[in-house]
């Protein structure tokens, strides 16, 4: 099978994913993908790593990463090839540490250098068959003082679309969908979903994603506290998925949720989700982690309880450390494999339709109209269609 049939691109048609021109669902079974030693896990000076690191993602049976950020002063063309053939999707945020929305000066912020970087990096992921969207922005708004972002970020999702509109009709490069990743699944950050998809296709968001640790150790959506999460979301229009989840509560985490998130009732409002974390970090949320050659072990991320038998299911020999295996691991490539591909057979030609008529009928306004302000642009949009 060639790359370009194992990644079609991804596209939205109501509130789903869909893998190219077919009528195949797209449900995201993925991982948050992050290295401490690099900004940028998927640039092409860490190949090395990435295809050990590919082997452990198709072990566990994923589909898809989350990348938090890219490089855009880096190359990519060879990793995102490597992660195409293994037929793994990536999403990132359009933002570096030196060019994003901030949630605290959101105004001031928005700028023609951060946007200018923005752009810098839709058309270094444009380029890539399996690249399946960008986030405006990630976690932008996590508390009620930072709402004003609101309508700063819809100026930027406005800008980044108009820009890919303008590419596209010069060169024919691919328009990508644009999103959104909310600090968790609350009212605030429904609200912000609601605004962020109001309006005409040019200034909505084309997807949604949230954190979400609130799994209830029920092994369904009753009395989990997705029964919640599938009243209040059940009349979006656009696909959202969870970008990281993953109860912590229990450890080793059993990822119950998994199974419920695959269900046929989540399968109609949700698009699935990332796992929370790949590696190990000090948070301990990782589902593996490699002590270097070399390396003092005393200072991994995991040095408070190196040999905890219920945090490490297994130690493997590599060329490059040992890789310990957390139960995490297991739990969740388990959980994945018992879930398999029931939520495309499962989800009904009824809902098919119901989730492309979300296409239209985005209100315009609403409550948030006093609250939020989208700016002029700053961009010079002359001096794009020039160049």
């Amino acid at each position: 099978m060639s790359a370009s049939i194992t990644c079609p691109p991804i596209r939205i048609r109501g509130r789903f994913l869909w893998r190219g021109d077919d009528r195949t669902k797209f449900f995201i079974r993925g991982v948050a993908y992050q290295v401490d030693s690099a900004r940028d896990p998927i640039s092409d000076d860490r190949l090395a790593e990435l295809k050990h690191d590919i082997l452990l993602f198709k072990e566990l049976g994923l589909n898809t990463l989350f990348v938090y950020g890219i490089d855009s002063t880096k190359h990519h063309t060879e990793a995102m090839k490597l992660l195409e053939e293994a037929g793994i999707y990536v999403f990132t945020a359009v933002s570096t540490p030196w060019n994003a929305i901030s949630r605290l000066a959101p105004t001031e912020s928005y700028n023609p250098d951060t946007m200018a970087s923005f752009f810098k990096t839709v058309d270094i992921m444009a380029g890539f068959p399996n690249t399946l969207g960008l986030l405006a922005g990630n976690t932008v708004i996590n508390n009620d003082s930072t709402m004003p972002a609101a309508g700063v970020l819809k100026t930027a999702v406005r800008d980044l679309k108009k820009y890919m509109k303008l590419r596209n009709e010069a060169n024919g490069q691919r328009v990508i969908p644009i999103g959104y990743s909310a600090a968790t699944s609350s009212a605030r950050d429904q609200e912000i979903l609601e605004y962020l998809t109001a309006g005409d296709n040019d200034m909505s968001i084309d997807f949604w994603t949230c954190s979400n640790f609130e799994w209830k150790k029920k092994s369904d959506t009753t009395g989990s506290g997705y029964d919640d999460l599938l009243h209040r979301f059940s009349n979006t229009t656009i696909p959202i998925f969870f970008s990281e989840y993953g109860n912590p509560s229990r450890q080793p985490r059993l990822f119950q949720e998994t199974t419920a998130l695959y269900s046929p009732a989540m399968s109609r409002i949700f698009s699935g989700g990332c796992a929370y974390e790949f590696w190990e970090s000090a948070n301990g949320y990782g589902l593996v982690e490699l002590l270097k050659h070399g390396s003092d072990k005393r200072i991994s991320a995991y040095r408070q309880k190196p040999d905890d038998e219920n945090k490490i299911f297994e130690r493997r020999e590599t060329d490059r450390g040992i890789l310990l295996v957390f139960n995490d691991f297991v739990n969740y490539k388990s959980k994945l494999a018992e879930v398999g591909d029931i939520a495309v057979e499962d989800v009904s030609e009824a809902t098919e339709r119901e989730g492309e008529q979300g296409e239209t009928g985005k209100k315009a306004s609403g409550p948030w109209q006093d609250k939020f302000r989208m700016l002029e642009s700053c961009v010079d949009w002359h001096e794009v269609e020039a160049s």
